[in-house]
């Protein structure tokens, strides 16, 4: 029996997210920890024990995504989107959500090019934030193999979130356009004002004199850094809820808002990123993005995903096939600027491309939402994300793995033959 108790769903949920990094842990991280939450969401959910309901936590789920989203823009380096190697990102992920949209209308029959266009955005996705994690533990995240996957990773995050407020907001691409302009103007302007008054705060303390700035500097250190962390964390969350109300009024999905946020506060950071980054990761991830996607976990109906296991299963193929394939035969056969020339390393940057979660997640909630996909089928186009979560992270360190203690055998061979 479902408990309909908020209170009590809620304790759950945050058992829940406790529980899942414990169980990453253990295993070593095979399983990932967003995987981890997923399945310990359709656990405690309405389709297997019943202890909790989605139903009464829907403000909690929706800052989830908006954090979620936020942390995905501030990864992104503006400085970094004029590199070759991100324009090459660009133009594979714009075949990749070609052929996810011809994929669609060929096999599943959606029976509109909107509802196409959600599948295409969802197979085509990189879960950029999701696999940074794992590229950090694996020692990657400065290779060329790691930069390469943030390039990918960049655009694979970027580019849904564009497509979403451009084609599925409900206003048309040429509202959506001017809608999406017009907030790339506002963060630009939010970053500017913001970093234009840190500079005049700076020139102020600088012109004190040093007994002054000593009394200050001893204030903060007893009394100060406390409150400071904590309006920061408040702005943060101020500037989040504003801009996803803001996109919100003009109809366009809160994702778009919060990845905006994310980007001003990129901006507003500069170079020194380290203590927004600090900042972010704990009011992100201590609670509401775990708990987003317990909750989005509990949604997904199990009976449907087992009845209809195959189109389960057929994500997994689609997402390699849309995104992963591109990537790989962009690597193979252009120039890409990656510095990638080893097949293995070719084959591992199709694999992390293809992990796309959390998009898929944030594009099936607004499709079903605006009535272009059912219900049913968005659970199985996110347990086959879990799985894409699951199976491609996994499969590119084992090849890693395995390429790493092959060379050594590899250069003996050569030695020994020459």
């Amino acid at each position: 029996m479902v408990t309909n108790g908020a209170d009590l769903s809620l304790f759950w949920v945050v058992l829940a997210a406790v529980i899942a990094p414990l169980i990453a842990r253990n295993t070593r991280t095979l399983l990932p920890e967003v995987v981890c939450l997923l399945g310990l969401g359709v656990a405690i959910g309405p389709s297997v024990l019943g202890l909790a309901s989605p139903d009464g936590l829907p403000m909690i789920r929706q800052l989830g995504l908006g954090l979620l989203f936020l942390a995905a823009g501030f990864e992104i380096d503006p400085a970094e989107l004029q590199k070759r190697q991100l324009h090459r990102a660009s133009l594979t992920w714009l075949v990749s959500l070609a052929v996810g949209v011809a994929l669609a209308l060929l096999v599943l029959h959606p029976g509109s090019w909107l509802s196409a266009t959600a599948h295409g955005i969802a197979f085509s996705s990189t879960a950029l934030g999701a696999l940074v994690p794992i590229l950090r533990d694996s020692g990657l995240l400065d290779s060329k193999l790691g930069r390469a996957v943030l390039a990918h990773g960049t655009v694979g995050e970027l580019g849904p979130v564009v497509a979403m407020a451009l084609l599925l907001s409900g206003n048309g691409p040429w509202i959506g356009a001017l809608v999406l302009i017009g907030f790339a103007l506002l963060t630009v302007f939010l970053a500017w004002s913001t970093r234009k008054h840190q500079m005049s705060r700076a020139r102020r303390i600088a012109a004190l004199p040093r007994a002054e700035v000593e009394r200050l500097q001893e204030w903060f250190d007893k009394t100060g850094r406390e409150k400071l962390n904590a309006m920061i964390l408040r702005l943060i969350m101020l500037l989040l809820v504003g801009l996803m109300a803001l996109a919100a009024l003009f109809h366009i999905d809160v994702a778009l808002g919060a990845f905006m946020a994310g980007l001003c506060l990129r901006l507003v950071a500069g170079k020194d990123t380290k203590p927004l980054d600090t900042r972010i990761g704990v009011l992100a991830n201590s609670f509401f993005v775990p708990v987003f996607f317990v909750i989005s976990g509990m949604s997904i109906d199990l009976a449907e995903v087992g009845a209809h296991i195959w189109i389960t299963v057929g994500t997994l193929g689609a997402v390699l096939l849309t995104r992963g394939i591109p990537v790989w035969l962009a690597e193979r056969f252009t120039t890409t600027g990656s510095g990638l020339t080893r097949p293995v390393q070719q084959v591992q940057l199709a694999l992390y491309a293809s992990a796309g979660l959390p998009i898929i997640v944030a594009v099936t909630e607004v499709a079903v939402n605006q009535g272009l996909m059912a219900r049913p089928l968005a659970s199985c186009l996110v347990a086959g994300g879990a799985l894409s979560m699951l199976v491609f992270p996994s499969a590119a360190t084992l090849l890693g793995k395995r390429d790493e203690a092959w060379q050594p055998v590899a250069h003996q061979v050569s030695g020994t033959s020459s």
